[in-house]
């Protein structure tokens, strides 16, 4: 038969087994080293003190008597019976080892006393002794003893098992919620041990990345297909056109092209996040001077730097250049597009932070989709795309442990919030 049906399925099967063994192998291990160290050296001794004192009684010329509380018998008589307790028949091993002949008896036995027949040598008589009832318990002492000690362990491992396994229960049902899409959020919480509560934090984090894949994904199937349909549509429009008017709807194919491009490489950043991208320091009015000459150059922005904070010592700013550039020339384009072409540009240093606020002067967004966009989403509206570009943004502040945050100006325009927290040296 295999021996790995022996071995319990459950936890507290498995764990009750193995203190079953580490119980036996201990008690093994105290009753051997008991007996070695403790029972035999005590039996050693106790033979010496008999032989002694049968020696120095006879040595003393004891009277010789049949009756009191000291007896003498012939050394050819066999008064009582062998000795049947462990540690007399040790003893008994002893004495017959230290003189030829030496021996001991016990018995007759009453409620009173036992009787210790000593024999010195094989032809000194036998003195008997009265002493008080040895009672060494017996075998049912023993397993009495051992049965208290494996209900004890019994009742503690269903104890620690317990405290393990329902917690792990719980998570259990709560990770097949998890797997029928529900969000980590809404999972009531484990408790248990420490380590419980940690496998619980990863299941969690686990949860929330898996949650954010799937919704990435979706992000990504339904933007390609519905961002680069329009396009296609007209490319195809245009190519049943006859030979002279394909030929002069070119540049609009060319434009498409260049749209699905675009479109395309949004979606693909998304993916990337610049997540491998190595971390350097820069120095934040050099970032700001160096992004409002790319917003005039590149996108021909009307930009206006305000140094709100002078000449006061700014901590550096940890970032990865080429994903942060990214999130900029996405505002920039923003500001090109619908606010308006101008720009101003402002560093705010707040406790423990630095703040970059990019403010454009077009129209800004209804009140009622501010939320919408801070949370990550865009609103669908004419002309305005998917989104792509903010979730983009967002991903990549999050990467930079910072936060992206919209807001309407009181005078129009819709301003950018980009806020780095410090970083520790």
């Amino acid at each position: 038969m295999n021996m790995r049906s022996f071995w319990p399925r459950s936890t507290l099967g498995r764990t009750v087994l193995l203190l079953a063994v580490l119980l036996l192998g201990t008690q093994g291990a105290v009753y051997v080293l008991f007996h070695q160290y403790v029972l035999n050296p005590a039996a050693e001794r106790f033979a010496e003190f008999l032989w002694q004192t049968d020696h120095a009684l006879i040595a003393a010329g004891a009277e010789r008597s049949s009756a009191g509380g000291l007896q003498w018998r012939s050394a050819h008589d066999l008064p009582g019976i062998p000795a049947n307790k462990y540690f007399l028949r040790q003893s008994a091993g002893y004495l017959a080892r230290m003189s030829p002949g030496a021996a001991l008896r016990i018995g007759p036995s009453d409620t009173d006393a036992t009787w210790l027949w000593i024999r010195g040598g094989r032809h000194e008589p036998w003195l008997g002794m009265r002493a008080s009832p040895m009672n060494f318990g017996g075998q049912g002492f023993m397993f009495m003893r051992l049965g208290v000690i494996a209900l004890c362990t019994l009742l503690g491992a269903w104890l620690i098992v317990r405290q393990i396994n329902r917690p792990l229960a719980r998570l259990a049902v709560e990770a097949q919620r998890i797997g029928r899409g529900d969000m980590p959020e809404s999972l009531k919480p484990i408790g248990g041990p420490l380590e419980v509560r940690h496998l619980e934090q990863a299941i969690t984090s686990m949860a929330n990345d898996l949650h954010r894949l799937h919704e990435e994904r979706t992000l990504l199937l339904t933007g390609i297909s519905h961002e680069l349909r329009t396009p296609l549509s007209r490319m195809l429009l245009t190519l049943h056109l006859q030979g002279h008017d394909l030929l002069a709807e070119k540049a609009s194919m060319l434009v498409d092209v260049s749209e699905m491009d675009e479109t395309i490489d949004k979606f693909l950043t998304l993916v990337r996040s610049g997540d491998q991208e190595k971390v350097i320091q820069v120095e934040v009015r050099e970032w700001v001077a160096e992004m409002a000459a790319t917003a005039e150059e590149r996108y021909g922005l009307e930009v206006q730097v305000v140094h709100s904070v002078g000449d006061a010592a700014l901590p550096p700013l940890h970032c990865r250049p080429l994903a942060l550039e990214r999130v900029f020339r996405n505002l920039f384009d923003n500001t090109r597009r619908y606010g308006g072409g101008r720009l101003d540009m402002q560093i705010i240093r707040h406790p423990a932070r630095t703040e970059i606020c990019l403010r454009d002067y077009g129209p800004g967004v209804p009140a009622r989709d501010i939320g919408p966009i801070n949370g990550g989403t865009l609103p669908r509206q004419s002309g305005h795309g998917s989104g792509i570009g903010l979730r983009i943004c967002q991903r990549i502040m999050a990467l930079h442990s910072g936060i992206l945050r919209f807001a309407n100006a009181e005078t129009g325009g819709l301003i950018a919030h980009l806020s780095f927290p410090d970083k520790e040296a």
